[in-house]
């Protein structure tokens, strides 16, 4: 086995699509510090506390510049320099973390529900919060830097849980820009940041580009706890005596109006009103019956065939020709099978089916379930069909004469029977003794 020694390996900076410069990193940072700085183009001009200018010999303003813009007047801005160890122990004189939370979330509970409440129309009624809880959760920034590298800043974001923050939420929940906080954080404990640190870390472990396990990790230049608001709460709409709750949940920079969802409609929108019934639904799933006034759901409306009126089921009855819904009082009798049937369905007073009969063979069976119960029909030839909902309507001919019968279909009952002659356009019923003498 060989005795030499291994090849020292550079730590390996993770990679990442958030970056930013020198000067804006060194920007925030100071500010956490407190202390006053101001990018101006190229350069960061820093206003250094008394207590500060021992380590720059003494200045009061401070002049940095990258080695692309330094001029001799300028204090290099780069992290090997000594500025950069400044900035480093300066920072982790702070403890393991600094505070910071995003500049544009909301922070009160009106920012939340401002942009909810005008959302929302509600009917004769109103909106008011019930109830809104904003915690705040903590994220984890590390930031990254290789050696004498005074160009960007990489970072790398993790969610509470421990999990990587994709790259798409990040802008989203406005990771990428920060304010910080320098008086009382909200609170958590050591073996918290402990646990979101190491989560960091191998999350920059499987975000390198050298994938060679004995390669170490660079260490992070900073490591910021960054507090994010959550919102939850319930909005509740009311309507005369009746409210209904609308919870909502998410984080505060991302929360948007959800539209509220009817429970008997099953749909969802913004603009709710009531029903007679009490039910606060879409105010397009709501419309009036045009017979009795009665605000209801709009699928609990039928149109009548006859008016086109829409009005509830309990008005109208069905058709037995066509089976549509028509209200009562435009039902009326067909003058031949004398069938109760809606006006749509008629022409110069007979209905549709006594129109359409078509011709049958006599072993169709209905023709022989009809003749089993009325034996002396099956004398008759020629026989044309048609049946409504609850009749057959029958048409038989002779050489000289016609026969219509009318049947009930669950009973098989007679419900007219009448002749004619060939040259005649009247039906004429058969009295009761006629009438038997046919159907035996």
């Amino acid at each position: 086995m060989s005795s030499s020694a291994s090849p020292t390996l550079t730590p390996i900076v993770p990679d990442s699509v958030h970056r930013e410069s020198a000067a804006h990193f060194a920007a925030w940072a100071l500010a956490e510090l407190q202390i006053p700085a101001e990018l101006a183009g190229d350069e960061l001009i820093v206003q250094l506390p008394p207590s500060e200018r021992s380590a720059f010999d003494g200045k009061a303003t401070l002049r940095l510049a990258d080695h692309d813009h330094a001029t001799p007047e300028h204090e290099p801005l780069a992290w090997d320099s000594r500025f950069g160890r400044w900035l480093r122990e300066r920072l982790a004189s702070h403890g393991p973390v600094v505070h910071a939370r995003p500049a544009r979330q909301p922070m009160a509970v009106n920012d939340v529900t401002a942009k909810l409440f005008g959302a929302y129309a509600i009917e004769g009624g109103q909106i008011r919060l019930a109830g809104c809880q904003l915690t705040d959760h903590p994220f984890l920034r590390l930031s990254y830097v290789a050696e004498g590298d005074d160009a960007e800043v990489r970072h790398l974001f993790v969610a509470p849980d421990g999990s990587a923050v994709s790259d798409e939420l990040t802008p989203q929940l406005s990771l990428d820009e920060l304010e910080p906080i320098v008086k009382h954080p909200p609170r958590i404990d050591d073996a918290a940041i402990r646990s979101l640190i190491a989560a960091g870390r191998r999350i920059a472990a499987k975000q390198s580009t050298d994938r060679d396990p004995a390669v170490a990790i660079a260490e992070p230049l900073a490591a910021a706890v960054l507090w994010v608001r959550h919102a939850e709460g319930r909005l509740q709409f009311t309507i005369g005596a009746v409210t209904v709750d609308h919870p909502f949940s998410g984080w505060a920079s991302l929360l948007r109006p959800q539209p509220y969802v009817g429970k008997e409609s099953g749909v969802a929108s913004f603009s709710l009103g009531v029903t007679d019934e009490g039910e606060i639904e879409p105010v397009e799933e709501i419309a009036v019956c045009q017979k009795s006034g009665r605000r209801v759901l709009r699928r609990e409306l039928v149109d009548c065939s006859v008016t086109g009126l829409r009005v509830l089921p309990e008005f109208t009855e069905p058709c037995p020709v066509s089976g549509r819904p028509a209200l009562r009082g435009e039902f009326v009798n067909c003058k031949r099978c004398r069938q109760r049937v809606s006006k749509a369905v008629l022409r110069e007073g007979v209905c549709s089916a006594c129109q359409s009969l078509a011709k049958v063979s006599k072993d169709d069976p209905r023709l022989v379930w009809i003749f089993g119960e009325h034996p002396g029909l099956d004398r008759w030839k020629s026989w044309r069909l048609a049946e409504t909902s609850t009749a057959y309507i029958a048409q038989a001919s002779s050489l000289l004469k016609q026969l219509l019968v009318v049947i009930d279909k669950e009973s098989l009952t007679i419900k007219r029977i009448a002749q004619r002659s060939r040259l005649s356009n009247t039906w004429l019923d058969l009295d009761e003794a006629s009438r038997e003498d046919m159907l035996r």
